[in-house]
């Protein structure tokens, strides 16, 4: 009876899964109330808030003999007949529908009487049809197509019956598969069109160390991966939400459809706890989301508001989040007296009544994240990177496409081929917006194992399956900073005593009375990115470049703004920083033991090394040693000490002093993500505001417990590791306006100027003085090629030749960045409220084979990007794409 009550438990919580939940109600409470014993259930990541059942898994391996190559489209049809006889020993039990499936199919209006036999027939022929789908559309994952052979499935089923399976995580115990278990494996594999099929290992995919493995006509690899699945007595996990601010209610949450978070993150002491403790009336019941946003998400669905590898991001975070967690059980346990939520668990001061059963709620998190510019960055990201119908519903136009579509004249119909967003709130360091998208090419050259045919087959990078590569470059992709180093240089310069403070007071009395700046001032070097002239100035031009320190003034600079963080050591962490609370990283023995681990995120590092010569060594900051003067007036000058052009520093040759210089032009081993980036301006945004306290970058505003249980105690203890953090200003505010000036006028007359008459008109880019930005090149050694030439000279066994020499056969990317602060009510004065960056990869002509833009000329389509998101935030550009 124990043994039956168990099964019906179980299937009462999978038919719950499956959207039966009117009729359940009653009964999933009695399943949050008693936990049955699960002997068959094996913890395989040792994890109590996981399960796997390991009969269920060797189920699954059946179809690791029974998918073979098809070697013919027709359908390998099954019928009753041939299951019954495939499978003795299941004879019996698969003649007739099992007592709680029949009273299910008939809850599902289907015929209740309908033997199992024949819906593993159904099941079998379907799920041949999906692999036919699956291995036959553009840029498969497989070597060819293949399909469900039903002889070699019944005869692994009755081996895996006959075969008892012992895991290594439970060595002596010994489980026997079950007629019931293949039933189980045919319908997760049938579930959702078998939506399994992408998440496995197929032989086009996995490399030769793991095929080698495998058997010589194995097709794909299931494993206990792919079916574990979260613990049904565990509670529910804590909500996400999106949009709320202060002790406003949230607009968002994420839900998957169906499930148990749909009604609770929508309970109000769940949702806010200052509004449910006030007994204040809410606004709006928030809407659920049910996801992160895909390639191919419809225009209109409300997931473009939330941030991909959003969960990823948030990891650190689910053992508070879930409630089987550590955390969530170190702060959520108590000796106080309640109902318990199963038997043999301590009871929690976390829980909400569902259903008339008290539930485990994990702590919920309050995001950073504006809905509404999330839409808005990430459409942008996606219009640019191919989806002319995003484009279409923002009113998107570009000045150089007329009337077509944006990008028309490039590969794939796609202004660039990556694009990265990120956008931060000046005054509160609230990361607003974390954007990307990659076009349809360049994700599959890291989802592998091949391109589609429209994919041109001369583009310089190789197919590989790397699925770091497919998270969100927004925090994920680092690059080359080039000429956005350049507020951070000047901040060296303007803070260099004396001279610094009449450099000040120079450039400040030339903004009383000048329009655009002289082409020798700090300010117009900044408009132009004069490079040559700010290398100039960090090695002390003035003084004959002679017993200079400037460069390690620039380095302490690049501290100051966040960047260079955990660098005084050798370390892979060298000038990451922590992305939910831009809290800085310390050692795990540092940390409270009850504080999560913070998300380690590439920010920004500036004048580091190697500290070997192994590829992937750790870095730490260059030592500060005196360069040779002699070396660095020959890089300046020339050889003959006279400066023959702008570009004598590109033919720098020397020592420790080339290290240095490379560093200069933001190149070497200089690195930034888009976040570190805005964060960099946002913190030079701020000082101009004058504030005292400059707050760090965080995507994590509060975590939170029910209210009226846990509430007022968590927080309390969260208290000492959630708050954001902040630090001082890295210059004084007359500095930072002088700076912030320069960059004014980089869109009215210098390197911007060319993308922002992309979006809006010459007059108005001229007159438009709420908006300073700065753009960046990294080096790039394919720039002037065409795609015909490097496909010669990069080719397998191709004769060597200059350009190879000159690096165009590296794996180097043709970045382009644009970095800016904005007001968002346009006035001429008063604080500047946001940061915003962008990085993207551009694209290749399509008639030409060259590169777009190259070099410094063209449009930079980073700065197209941001400014198309900051005129629709301002409403300088209106929703139908023009002037308001």
């Amino acid at each position: 009876m124990a043994e039956r009550r168990r099964i019906s438990l179980l299937d009462c919580a999978i038919a719950a899964s499956l959207g039966v939940v009117p009729v359940l109600l009653g009964v999933i409470a009695l399943v949050a109330v008693v936990r049955p014993a699960d002997p068959d259930s094996v913890d395989a990541q040792g994890r109590s808030d996981r399960y796997v059942s390991v009969r269920r898994v060797a189920a699954l391996k059946t179809f690791e003999r029974a998918i073979v190559e098809r070697r013919t489209v027709a359908p390998a049809h099954t019928d009753t007949l041939a299951v019954l006889a495939g499978v003795p020993a299941c004879r019996k039990e698969w003649s007739g529908p099992a007592p709680l499936t029949r009273w299910l199919r008939e809850l599902a209006g289907a015929r209740a009487d309908a033997p199992v036999a024949e819906q593993i027939a159904a099941q079998m022929n379907e799920i041949d049809a999906a692999l036919l789908r699956f291995s036959s559309r553009a840029n498969p994952r497989v070597e060819h197509r293949v399909g469900l052979d039903p002889a070699r499935w019944f005869a692994a089923a009755v081996d895996a019956l006959a075969t008892p399976v012992e895991p290594a995580d439970a060595p002596g115990r010994r489980f026997q598969v079950r007629c019931a278990d293949l039933v189980a494996a045919l319908e997760t594999v049938h579930r959702s069109d078998s939506a399994i099929l992408d998440s496995l290992a197929w032989r086009g995919t996995e490399g030769s160390a793991t095929i080698a493995r495998w058997r010589a006509d194995q097709e794909m690899q299931i494993t206990a991966r792919e079916v574990t699945r979260r613990n049904p007595w565990g509670g529910v996990p804590g909500c996400i939400y999106l949009g709320g601010e202060g002790d406003g209610d949230p607009s968002y949450f994420l839900a998957a459809p169906r499930s148990a978070q749909q009604r609770v993150c929508a309970m109000a002491a769940v949702r806010s706890v200052a509004v449910a403790a006030s007994g204040a009336a809410s606004a709006a019941t928030p809407m659920a989301i049910g996801g992160e946003p895909g390639p191919d998400t419809a225009v209109d669905d409300p997931r473009w508001r939330v941030p991909p590898s959003l969960f990823t991001l948030l990891q650190p975070l689910e053992a508070l989040r879930q409630p089987a967690g550590a955390l969530y059980r170190a702060y959520a346990a108590s000796d106080e007296p309640m109902p318990r939520v199963h038997a043999g668990r301590i009871g929690s001061r976390n829980h909400v009544d569902l259903d008339g059963a008290p539930v485990d709620v994990g702590y919920s998190i309050d995001l950073t994240i504006d809905p509404a510019l999330q839409a808005l960055a990430q459409k942008t990201a996606a219009c640019y990177t191919g989806r002319h119908d995003v484009c279409r519903a923002l009113g998107i136009h570009r000045a150089e496409d007329r009337d077509g579509v944006v990008g028309e004249q490039l590969l794939e119909g796609a202004m660039v081929r990556m694009a990265a967003v990120a956008v931060i709130d000046i005054a509160s360091g609230r990361i607003e917006a974390l954007a990307g998208a990659l076009s349809p090419c360049a994700r599959q050259e890291v989802d592998g194992p091949g391109l589609d045919p429209g994919c041109d087959s001369r583009l310089p990078y190789r197919v590989q399956y790397r699925a770091d590569a497919l998270l969100n470059p927004a925090v994920y992709h680092s690059a080359m900073p080039a000429s956005t180093i350049k507020p951070i240089m000047a901040t060296a310069f303007l803070g260099d005593g004396e001279r610094g403070r009449k450099l000040v007071a120079t450039e400040r009395a030339a903004m009383q009375h000048e329009g655009t700046p002289a082409a020798q001032s700090l300010r117009g070097q900044l408009m132009r990115s004069d490079s040559a002239r700010f290398l100039d100035r960090m090695f002390c031009f003035e003084q004959n470049f002679v017993a200079c320190q400037r460069p390690w003034s620039v380095q302490a600079a690049a501290r100051a703004f966040g960047w260079n963080a955990n660098c005084d050591e050798a370390r892979v962490a060298c000038g990451d920083a922590d992305l939910l609370f831009g809290a800085p990283l310390i050692g795990k023995s540092e940390r409270d033991w009850n504080a999560p681990a913070p998300t380690p995120i590439a920010y920004g590092r500036l004048l580091s090394e190697p500290a070997g010569k192994a590829l992937g060594a750790p870095m730490h900051l260059m030592p500060p040693i005196a360069l040779d003067a002699g070396i660095v007036r020959r890089c300046a000058l020339g050889a003959d000490g006279r400066r023959g052009s702008d570009d004598d520093w590109e033919k720098c040759k020397g020592g420790a002093v080339v290290d240095v210089v490379a560093e200069g032009w933001g190149q070497g081993h200089a690195r930034a993500t888009v976040l570190g980036v805005a964060g960099m301006m946002a913190t030079l945004a701020a000082a101009a505001n004058g504030s005292a306290r400059v707050p760090r970058p965080h995507l994590v505003a509060a975590i939170h417990g029910v209210a009226g249980t846990s509430a007022e105690s968590f927080a309390a203890a969260a208290a000492r590791w959630s708050e954001p953090q902040t630090m001082p200003p890295p210059l004084a505010q007359d500095a930072a306006e002088v700076i912030l000036s320069g960059l004014s006028f980089s869109h009215r007359a210098g390197t911007a100027r060319t993308a922002c008459e992309q979006v809006f008109d010459a007059k108005r880019c001229r007159d438009i003085d709420w908006l300073a930005g700065k753009t960046g090149t990294p080096s790039f050694p394919s720039d002037g090629l065409t795609l015909d030439t490097i496909a010669r000279v990069c080719r397998p066994g191709a004769p060597p030749s200059p350009e190879a020499k000159r690096g165009a056969c590296s794996s180097l990317k043709p970045y382009k960045w644009y970095v800016a602060a904005f007001r968002s009510d346009r006035a001429k004065d008063g604080p500047w409220t946001k940061a915003i960056a962008v990085l993207t990869e551009r694209n290749w002509m399509r008639a030409s084979g060259r590169i777009h833009g190259v070099g410094d000329h063209g449009p930079n389509p980073s700065a197209e990007i941001a400014m198309q998101i900051v005129g629709r935030t301002t409403g300088a550009i209106d929703s139908a794409g023009g002037a308001p």
